[in-house]
């Protein structure tokens, strides 16, 4: 099963339903090849039931839907999970719904409108927009991002041919005269570049033809505030000692998973809003790489360097990572507040235990934790600072931690990086299949 069976079957489901769609890309669509997301219009009462019918077409082919994006009032998008048995790989596939054509609060194209202008492809048994409506949706579309491939512009251009004047005429109600002249002369006379020098006044008439309305800005306004209080997006913990593979996991899972995520961030250590690597060490000679070579510092140096840290840790979650939450980030910590607790001489942190963990309960927390484990020999054969004994003992109180971090998983990283980062998947998958069922 690939992504064009998938989609098969999604459209036939759909119509066992009797919901009314149209596709609005092109028949062409490579669903292996290409950035696999399916866009399908419905009408706004099938769009308050999709979830459902999203929730019942995976039941049945045993599919996980790990990301539901609800990124404007009128559309949603669906990440859907599925393993491939031949290539041995987990592959996702995207399918967005929307009930009405809007872009940055302007609407365009109503649902009743468009589902009124679709036409039935007998070759691929599929409701599609008709000629006219697919050229005026994706040239708005393309105006508005300012960009033209020359594969767009050819898929364009093979409307512009079967129907130029059908599209000419509906075009009077997004652009004045002049711009239809020059979409006409750049599509009649073949010239990709004529409409690329012209896109920027062609964005300016489109919005002064088609105004932003007040109930679609409150309309925007009110998911955008749903989004806040039900973010999308995944904060993930890493912690382990040095020598674990912390770096090279969040680099591996990142790619990885970052296609699950609008975006994907990393954090190292903190998020640097104030503290700058080694801001309390007035040793011009302080090696990063070997912190445990120095001694702590005394009561009351630790606890200001703990005061800035539960500062730095708390402005920095609500500048910098929840934002990026609600934009369906993916965000990934090398290390978290929590990790002083277990080792606290990497952070030179005299022994305040009650301190620690109060700021812990007090700072916004990741939503899962990952601790990577190893056998000590196996770790100082690739982090030579430490003792056996040393290693031993915050290996001890690293896995200690499992028990106050809730959403936690030890994996032993001592295999190839590869299932480390599969087993990490399987508990991100799982939590995020429960996050979307909610």
């Amino acid at each position: 099963m690939d992504k064009k069976e998938i989609f098969r079957l999604l459209l036939e489901q759909l119509d066992q339903a009797h919901i009314v769609y149209a596709r609005t890309e092109s028949s062409s669509h490579d669903y292996c090849q290409d950035d696999g997301i399916a866009d399908i219009i419905i009408s706004i009462k099938d769009f308050k039931r999709i979830s459902y019918y999203i929730k019942e077409f995976s039941k049945e082919l045993n599919i996980i839907p790990i990301q539901k994006l609800r990124y404007d009032a009128s559309a949603c998008l669906f990440v859907l999970c599925y393993y491939n048995h031949r290539t041995k790989r987990l592959i996702d596939f995207k399918v967005n719904f929307q009930f009405n054509f809007k872009i940055k609060g302007r609407l365009y194209m109503s649902a009743d409108e468009l589902l009124s202008n679709r036409i039935y492809i007998n070759e691929e048994g599929k409701w599609m927009l008709n000629y006219s409506y697919y050229f005026i949706y994706h040239i708005i579309m393309y105006i508005d991002k300012e960009t033209f491939s020359q594969k767009e512009f050819l898929s364009l251009l093979n409307c512009w041919i079967n129907y130029r004047y059908g599209i000419a005429e509906d075009l009077k109600k997004y652009f004045t005269e002049d711009s239809i002249k020059i979409i006409s002369k750049s599509f009649d006379e073949k010239r990709i570049d004529y409409l690329s020098t012209n896109i920027a006044y062609l964005k300016g008439d489109l919005q002064l033809k088609v105004r932003k309305r007040v109930q679609d800005f409150i309309q925007n306004k009110v998911s955008q505030l749903k989004c806040m209080l039900k973010p999308a997006g995944l904060v993930v913990g890493i912690l382990g000692r040095d020598g674990s593979g912390k770096s090279t996991f969040v680099s591996e899972v990142a790619n990885a998973l970052g296609t699950y995520f609008t975006s994907t961030t990393t954090f190292k250590k903190c998020p640097a809003i104030f503290y700058k690597k080694a801001i309390f060490n007035k040793n011009e000679g302080y090696d990063n790489s070997k912190p445990h070579l120095y001694s702590k510092r005394n009561s009351f140096q630790s606890f200001l360097k703990l005061t800035l840290l539960l500062t730095e840790f708390m402005l920095g979650y609500w500048i910098k990572v929840f934002p990026a939450k609600v934009k369906s980030h993916l965000i990934l910590y090398d290390r978290y507040f929590i990790d002083i607790l277990a080792d606290p001489l990497r952070y030179r942190i005299k022994n305040n235990k009650l301190f620690i963990k109060i700021i812990h309960q007090i700072l916004p927390k990741p939503d899962l934790w990952i601790i990577l484990d190893l056998p000590s020999h196996v770790l100082l054969q690739r982090k030579q600072e430490l003792t056996y004994d040393k290693a031993e003992q915050l290996r001890y109180e690293y896995l200690k931690l499992q028990k106050i971090l809730s959403n936690c998983i030890v994996i032993n990283n001592e295999e190839e990086i590869e299932k480390t980062v599969d087993k990490a998947k399987g508990f991100i998958f799982n939590y995020m299949q429960q996050k979307v069922a909610v």
